[in-house]
């Protein structure tokens, strides 16, 4: 069996770790993952959870639980690779240690361990052998390598549901800045762009897409991607092919797919209904070989190189759902989406309703919306918005960046570079239209809403201009007696357009509510992907820094579930976002009292010697991706054990 269905009462429920289905929850308004389907296991690791706690704010969707059944995925056994001695890691010379067995592989003692179903944490021992967990709890023997993760946390590796390193896996395998942040497994292809299906003479309109629509850099893009496929197994089998740091999973973007059928007419007009069937059996094609979903925009800020609309912008709803409907061909796979704009929430209900499949949004939507998707829940289907538990601030510079894009106006910046833009930007006609794209009526979602005074300067490269390093735009105008928007444009200007902005959308004050609603998954870190605007990459160690251990917002189980086994479950990952034995060993250990992110530095390691925001974090003592330490205190091993995620 394999899908959703609804349960109206009893405890949630996973499987034993010997049997041969994974089972494991979603479930919707509650708080934790309980056993049913299990027999009570011994040891003290498995006891009883407790309540949500979420002081002062209003769950305000239904209470819904999803139990998700799938067959066990086969997996050949990852690679694994001692590491080096350190301060918590020990040999033991007591090879065999007892009559039932040589020693384990690696053996975690003494830490706090948390399950990722959201039950309490207990002081237990784990065991690994190869890929997988062995033992969780009693009396664990001994381990060829041993850590003592006394005063830690032991928790499911972090699953981030929302990122774009379909381009750098091409020549970072490591996938940084993820690794340093707890995470073992990523979600690629989202917003509808991947590298495939892509035909060679599309390769260079889609990295000139991602370029402007995605924040990567051209050059980094054609100097780092060896283009060695055309279709989408073809380039899971270029993943498999190369030794990874992380697993990753795939969706099916519908763009790619849109423009490996249309071509140039992809950007243009609506599909054929004979397109339309075509693009279908893409999204089956991609589905056979492992996908564990599809994926669209809709959003006018996604605006590709040649200043038109993304490809996916010009399907009708009706395309999108045809699409969406092959995940029922199969019975598993999930859709996300980024919509028209926050209050655009009839397509996927849409898409809940037609395919039966799970179905992610990304914002948080308005009272009006929401009662939509409490309908639409009461009804069975499981629709979550995905949100950020980070403040949403951008950094940009007006020679690479897309943060104005949605205006009509901006977009004839697309298509000049050099002193061309620079004299687009001081002509007045221009400015003119610039500000009216800013102040009159616009269709759309408009990232910037004209506040001059939250628009500041960060860096500046003429020395005598960094003394407005840390003013606002406001401000600055105010001082000389003129226009935010002529400021903003000239002073930009008279730095050659290397001066850097940053804006905040949103800070941390609205984003409580969201954060503790089980209607909603945590996520959104855009990882891999605007390298110079964006840093959310590190949203797991700001989420147990910033909200659990200051602000306390729940408990710390309860945050774990949310990075682990609540994106496992929605993505239909097997077998792993839980310490379970028999599952797969993808592990961290983090110190709950010290983790954190720190600061984002711009750093210039891309291909080409291109630049982007990099974060490191600190409480991130190991990282275990199927059996092997991938990171050991803040730092890689080498150790590259990942695995490609196919849907099954």
């Amino acid at each position: 069996m394999d899908g959703f269905f609804f349960l109206d009462e009893g405890p949630n429920a996973f499987a034993d770790g010997g049997c041969a289905e994974t089972r494991c929850a979603i479930k919707v308004g509650q708080r934790a993952i309980q056993e049913t389907l299990r027999e009570a296991a011994p040891g003290p690791f498995h006891g009883e959870g407790g309540s949500l706690e979420c002081k002062d704010h209003r769950i305000r969707r239904s209470t819904r639980k999803y139990l998700a059944v799938r067959r066990c995925h086969p997996a050949s056994r990852a690679f694994y690779t001692r590491p080096s001695d350190g301060p918590r890691f020990s040999p033991h010379d007591n090879r065999p240690t007892q009559e039932a067995g040589m020693a384990h592989d690696l053996v975690i003692r003494g830490g706090t361990l948390y399950d990722g179903t959201g039950k309490p944490g207990a002081l237990a021992d784990l065991a690994i052998d190869g890929d997988r967990i062995t033992q969780v709890g009693g009396a664990v023997g001994a381990g060829e390598r041993e850590i003592d993760a006394t005063g830690l946390a032991v928790a499911p590796g972090f699953i981030d549901p929302h990122t774009h390193y379909d381009a750098q896996i091409c020549w970072d395998r490591d996938l940084t800045p993820s690794c340093w942040q707890g995470i073992t497994t990523v979600i690629m292809g989202n917003c509808g762009f991947t590298l495939a299906p892509c035909r060679p003479e599309d390769r260079d309109g889609v990295m000139r897409m991602l370029t402007r629509v995605e924040g990567m850099s051209l050059e980094a893009l054609r100097t780092g991607i060896d283009w060695t496929w055309e279709s989408f197994s073809e380039y899971l089998g270029m993943l498999d092919a190369n030794p990874m740091s992380l697993n990753v999973g795939m969706l099916a973007g519908h763009s790619a797919v849109r423009t490996f059928v249309m071509g140039a007419a992809a950007t243009e007009r609506e599909a054929t209904p004979e397109e339309v069937e075509a693009m279908r059996a893409e999204v089956r094609e991609a589905m056979e070989a492992g996908a564990l979903g599809f994926s669209t925009s809709m959003a006018p800020t996604h605006v590709g190189g040649d200043g038109k609309p993304v490809p996916s912008r010009l399907a009708s709803d009706e395309e999108v759902i045809e699409l969406t409907s092959v995940l029922s061909e199969f019975g598993r796979g999930a859709f996300g989406i980024v919509t028209r704009d926050l209050t655009d929430v009839d397509v996927p209900i849409a898409v809940a309703k037609r395919t039966g499949r799970p179905v992610t949004l990304l914002g948080i939507v308005g009272d009006e919306e929401n009662a939509k998707l409490e309908r639409a829940t009461a009804e069975g289907h499981c629709i979550l918005p995905q949100v950020t538990c980070r403040p949403t601030s951008m950094e940009f510079r007006l020679n690479e960046m897309s943060f104005f894009d949605q205006l009509p106006s901006w977009q004839e910046t697309t298509k000049v570079k050099g002193k061309a833009l620079s004299a687009l930007l001081r002509d007045p006609s221009f400015r003119d239209r610039f500000r009216e794209d800013l102040e009159g009526e616009f269709e759309g979602y408009r990232l910037f809403q004209g506040d001059w005074d939250g628009l500041s300067i960060l860096a500046a490269e003429d020395s005598e201009l960094r003394k407005h390093v840390g003013s606002n735009i406001e401000a600055i105008a105010a001082a000389r007696g003129q226009d935010p928007l002529d400021v903003f444009l000239d002073i930009a200007l008279e730095d050659d357009l290397h001066m850097q902005f940053g804006y905040t959308l949103a800070g941390d004050d609205t984003r409580g509510p969201g954060l503790c609603d089980d209607n909603h998954m945590i996520g959104l870190s855009d990882a891999g992907a605007h390298l110079t605007l964006l840093a959310d990459h590190a949203y797991t160690t700001y989420f147990l820094g910033r909200w659990i251990r200051e602000r306390k917002l729940m408990p710390l189980e309860d945050a774990i579930r949310k990075l682990t086994s609540v994106p496992a479950a929605f993505y239909g990952v097997p077998e792993r976002g839980e310490l379970r034995t028999g599952y797969f060993a993808d592990v961290v250990l983090f110190d709950p009292e010290r983790i954190i992110n720190h600061e984002p530095e711009l750093v210039n390691d891309l291909p080409g010697g291109n630049a982007r925001l990099l974060t490191r974090a600190d409480g991130i003592e190991a990282v275990i991706v199927n059996g092997g330490i991938t990171v050991e205190r803040g730092e890689l091993t080498g150790v590259r054990g990942g695995q490609v995620i196919r849907g099954a």
